[in-house]
């Protein structure tokens, strides 16, 4: 569902706002200022700026991009999907090499454990980054209409979008006579977020692409941290039990095979 905004009563303080702000991305600032929260300041302002100068305009223009996005309105879901290719190539490159690998046994040491904890800590990093990004959404959209809010000094913000929302889900709860939360995927209206308003009515500004780079900047680190962490401490330990029960039930056909034989 598309949602559109009536911009001709748009408070005239956006525009001054847009106008006055120099068009790049020079980080996320965080309010406050002092020698304990400068470092800090200045590694998340270093952090953003290259995410968005070395990824998110490239993210959103490639190809690949597009082909992900497929008929969606939005790229929202391309960064998730992109850092998945990325660990597919990476995880079947090494399970296609270890099963090459001649040196390697097949027993509970060898091949067979190490192309089923790869295997599985890929599936399931793979899932926990999905449900983990989506389970953050909420809590991660709340904090970014503030930030926007004080970016922009406008106390009412946030409200803005809580009233568009409550709009949008009476309209779809009268539509289909059942609450919201019951409708399905595809009744469910598209509610509209900190960056989509900020999309239809500053759409070059500085603090909508700012708002854009901490959405990459979430979902980079959600599925950097699964993958990288999370899921091999977890995957470990069930990927060698698997392997023990798989070499042991081969030891076992071998030989009953040999005893058959003899």
């Amino acid at each position: 569902m598309n949602v559109s905004l009536q911009t001709n009563n748009f408070n005239p303080q956006y525009r001054k706002y847009n106008n006055n702000r120099q068009q790049t991305f020079t980080g996320i600032e965080i309010p406050g200022s002092s020698k304990l929260l400068n470092p800090v300041k200045n590694l998340v302002n270093a952090a953003t700026s290259k995410v968005a100068e070395q990824y998110t305009a490239r993210i959103y223009t490639s190809k690949a991009a597009e082909w992900l996005a497929g008929r969606t309105e939005k790229l929202s879901s391309v960064v998730d999907h992109m850092q998945v290719i990325g660990s597919v190539i990476i995880s079947g490159m090494y399970m296609l090499r270890t099963l090459q690998n001649k040196e390697l046994s097949k027993d509970k040491d060898g091949r067979n454990t190490l192309i089923i904890n790869q295997g599985l800590t890929f599936g399931l990093a793979t899932a926990s980054g999905y449900f983990l990004d989506s389970k953050l959404d909420n809590i991660w959209e709340k904090f970014t209409q503030k930030y926007a809010a004080r970016q922009l000094n406008d106390d009412k913000f946030v409200n803005k979008i809580s009233d568009m929302n409550k709009s949008i889900i009476e309209k779809a709860e009268t539509e289909f006579g059942k609450p919201f939360k019951k409708l399905t995927k595809k009744q469910k209206p598209k509610l509209v977020t900190a960056l989509k308003y900020l999309e239809d009515n500053l759409p070059s500004s500085t603090v909508t692409t700012r708002v854009r780079g901490m959405g990459v900047l979430k979902k980079l680190a959600v599925f950097g941290t699964v993958y990288r962490f999370l899921g091999p401490v977890a995957v470990t330990p069930v990927a060698n039990w698997i392997g023990n029960k798989l070499a042991a039930n081969q030891k076992a056909k071998k030989e009953a095979a040999n005893k058959t034989a003899a």
